[in-house]
């Protein structure tokens, strides 16, 4: 098929849906429209939709937006549908700019288009969690995005692209976050375009839950944290038994069995983060890179180390947690980044 689909995944809409579903299918796209188990009194919404020519999907319990765009993006496969539009059903998009992202799909092939809005014009807490989370998988994914909650995406469908994309994990926004996080396993590239930023006074439409769905994004942003502790801790305790084999076994020198237990729990670490970490990482993430990085890490613990004792006369002991944690921080952020690279 030719024409574009536009897929609306829908929980409780109200009549705007309707006019936008009209107006699209008067812009020669196709449209469909899953209802993600509204109450029985959206019916009348639902099939007022239907009458504009827009195709209802659907079923009874709730299960989010990721659900219902996994939903659609199946039913569009198996129809014979390559190019499409994913759009809200709350009138934040505008039919020019859902048009625009069409065409941008289909001249952009194997890319996923998002449409940027402009973060200025946005409300404060809309803006302030927006900014949040770009800056964040900017730091840990290395990709640049001006709108990371964009709802609005062209997407181009192949066998291989649909299957992935229906497997990903989440069923609410956070399903949205993902699809970004494995967009180089899924398109060759993300490319944004402008769109025009639209907010009802208090959004009253929207059904995102700040703390619960934004709990489900930051922790797939997160998600390797936990694992990447646990590596460190058993690197650790490498360090720590081959340390004390070198002094009591061995009979080294202190030296010689700091430096040689370093060595043998950061290749131990270095295997840790790039096979059971960061699965899948690039290669660019290599071991004299690894090294380079604990190299330059030690040479920035000790400067800060020194700048917070000496300097600002902090008690050694405070500033050791400080700086460590920090440190330990900031490793693991330029970790996830270089694993991203290819």
């Amino acid at each position: 098929m030719s024409k574009t689909l536009v897929l609306i995944p829908a929980y409780q809409p109200d009549m705007v849906l309707v006019s936008l579903a009209q107006q699209l299918i008067d812009g020669n796209v196709d449209v469909v429209v899953v209802n993600d188990g509204s109450s029985p009194e959206k019916e009348a919404v639902f099939s007022r939709v239907a009458q504009t020519g827009a195709t209802v999907l659907g079923y009874e319990t709730n299960h989010g937006k990721g659900y219902a765009l996994k939903y659609g993006l199946q039913w569009a496969w198996d129809n014979g549908y390559t190019a499409v539009v994913t759009a809200d059903a709350d009138g934040q998009h505008t039919v020019p700019d859902i048009l625009n992202i069409g065409e941008k799909t289909i001249e952009y092939k194997g890319r996923l288009v998002l449409g940027a809005r402009n973060k200025a014009e946005m409300p404060p807490k809309s803006k302030a969690g927006n900014t949040l989370t770009c800056w964040l998988f900017h730091a840990l994914k290395g990709v640049k995005i001006s709108d990371t909650q964009t709802g609005l995406r062209g997407i181009y469908l192949t066998e291989e692209s649909t299957k992935r994309l229906c497997s990903l994990e989440g069923d609410r926004y956070e399903y949205e976050t993902n699809m970004l996080i494995e967009s180089p396993k899924i398109f060759t590239e993300i490319k944004e375009v402008p769109i025009q930023t639209v907010y009802e006074p208090g959004n009253p439409t929207s059904h995102f839950r700040p703390i619960k769905d934004g709990m489900r994004i930051y922790r797939l942003l997160f998600r390797q944290f936990p694992i990447f502790a646990l590596a460190s801790f058993m690197s650790f305790l490498v360090d720590y038994l081959f340390f004390n084999l070198c002094v009591y076994k061995i009979g080294t020198t202190v030296v010689v069995a700091t430096v040689a237990a370093r060595v043998i729990s950061g290749v131990f670490n270095f295997l840790l983060n790039k096979y059971m970490v960061f699965k899948g990482a690039g290669k660019y993430y290599t071991l004299w890179r690894y090294a380079l990085l604990a190299l330059t890490v030690l040479a920035v613990n000790c400067s800060l180390i020194w700048l917070l004792t000496d300097v600002l006369r902090i008690a050694p002991w405070f500033a050791k947690i400080l700086v460590e944690l920090t440190v330990y921080f900031i490793n693991f952020f330029i970790q996830s980044n270089m694993t991203q690279k290819k």
